[in-house]
């Protein structure tokens, strides 16, 4: 007789039209300030404008879409007020979710978060830089994870869309991958000691040090575009 399984259900058209755009968005393939037109997208995926609509809406609260008042669709343009006040936020939360994971994290999650460092480690040899980003969001995930904190976690899924842009310009630069591993490095041995105070200060330190490339490289952009 053979067993029972349940199926898997496919995800949604407007979900998946929404990672396809999100994805094309983190890899450059949308470029910032690109428009984006409904009519386009619903041809390029073979459907009907309403999905398409919907997962534009969804990526327009994400902050990775911009509607203006005409209501066209444009790709979010990076500013350095938004880089300010989005690593502000970042530093405020995830200082203080680190602090309660240092405290509330079990000796398995620690391990997990060890086991980022590795993959890291290894994303960096083989030089692909979509795993690095994929390793270093998923160090600073578990992190809030851990800290048992869910009114915090919903504070920083918020802000996740920009993020996640962020932290795909963020990897541009001299030796930045090695200098992001380091800061996660920091930020684990901090909590292996279980020492909340050590754990926060250094995810300032390594936040910081993000924030001030990202104020590089885009003031780089705007400079050329003066």
């Amino acid at each position: 007789m053979v067993e029972q399984s349940s199926l898997q259900k496919p995800l949604p058209y407007y979900l998946q039209i929404q990672q396809s755009i999100k994805a094309s968005i983190f890899n450059g393939v949308y470029k910032p300030g690109d428009r984006l037109y409904e009519a386009q997208i619903a041809k390029h995926f073979n459907i009907s404008r309403s999905p398409v609509r919907e997962a534009i809406r969804a990526l327009v609260i994400e902050g990775l879409l911009v509607m203006d008042e005409k209501s066209q669709i444009s790709v979010y343009k990076p500013n350095l007020q938004d880089v300010q006040e989005i690593y502000e936020c970042r530093i405020s939360l995830e200082s203080t979710a680190v602090e309660l994971a240092a405290e509330r994290a079990t000796e398995d999650q620690l391990q997990e978060l060890e086991k980022t460092l590795v993959e890291t480690s290894e994303w960096i040899k083989e030089g692909k830089t979509d795993l690095i980003v994929a390793s270093n969001a998923r160090f600073h995930e578990l992190i809030i994870q851990y800290s048992g904190n869910l009114r915090l976690k919903k504070l920083v899924e918020e802000l996740n869309g920009l993020i996640n842009y962020y932290r795909f310009l963020n990897i541009q630069g001299e030796n930045r991958a090695i200098a992001i591993l380091k800061g996660h490095t920091d930020i684990y041995l901090a909590l292996k000691e279980r020492n909340p105070k050590k754990a926060a200060e250094r995810l300032r330190e390594h936040t910081k040090e993000d924030l001030t490339n990202l104020v590089q490289l885009i003031e780089q952009v705007e400079e050329k575009n003066f």
